[in-house]
């Protein structure tokens, strides 16, 4: 298991590697390399590709959390100070369990006592000790991709609480949409989302025209949408045009 950890750590830098370069990389044989990838498929923390393995994304396949957290640091942090503005002491907040979303921790300091409602091992792990959070995990099945709890335990906790704000992110963004790879991740978001009053959804600009298989929602539905410099100009005035609450942040 240790070689398998090894493994991933070293694909979250490479994103791709062969067969043949992980077997030279570890000083093992490739059939134990095609042992370890295996296990590592079926945890789903990495997909086949021909000739190797990787840990992009494909339309049916979400990325492991561990990998998303550490791509795109700046764009992240620039929407989490953001999003922190919109965060005041004394309210109830929802957070997904996205990598963009966790970001937020360096910020809630600020916005103290809060209480958070999450389905985010991340964020319940960081804040549980702080006496200036009340945290709410959401139960349900641990699912080790999203390092977060999901499915019928976590949607019917859901049902029964409400917040000022939720704060969401996605997998893409195209034809005014957000969507999701995991059908699992969207009923658990929709959920989150009729229960607030306000909804934030960020994301960094490599989102835009990416492919993902399930739609969360429409952009126009959310009251803030925020995205980072560097997507298509035409583009981002034509959603502002459609009544898109688009606002894009300098990362």
């Amino acid at each position: 298991m240790e070689r398998q950890t090894e493994i991933l750590d070293f694909l979250c830098e490479q994103e791709t590697a062969s067969v043949s370069e992980l077997a030279e990389h570890f000083g093992v044989s490739r059939m134990t390399i095609h042992r370890d990838i295996s296990r590592l498929v079926d945890l789903r923390f990495v997909r086949k590709v021909r000739g190797g393995v990787t840990v992009l994304p494909s339309v049916v396949f979400e990325s492991n959390y561990h990998y998303r957290a550490r791509r795109s640091a700046a764009p992240k942090r620039a929407l989490a100070q953001r999003v922190a503005e919109f965060i005041e002491p004394g309210m109830t907040v929802m957070l997904d369990d996205s990598s963009t979303t966790a970001a937020l921790v360096e910020f809630l300091p600020e916005c103290k006592p809060l209480t958070v409602i999450t389905n985010a091992a991340a964020l319940v792990e960081t804040l549980r000790e702080d006496d200036g959070y009340t945290v709410i995990c959401l139960g349900g099945r641990y699912d080790p991709t999203m390092n977060a709890y999901l499915g019928m335990t976590c949607d019917l906790a859901l049902e029964h609480l409400s917040a000022d704000l939720a704060v969401f992110s996605v997998a893409g963004v195209q034809k005014g949409s957000a969507y999701l790879q995991e059908d699992a991740l969207v009923r658990t978001k929709r959920i989150m989302k009729a229960s607030v009053e306000r909804s934030v959804l960020a994301f960094d600009s490599s989102k835009f025209g990416k492919s993902a298989l399930h739609q969360f929602a429409r952009l126009d539905s959310f009251d803030h949408v925020l995205t980072t410099s560097g997507a298509d100009p035409a583009m981002i005035e034509e959603l502002v045009t459609a009544g898109v609450p688009l606002e894009v942040i300098s990362d």
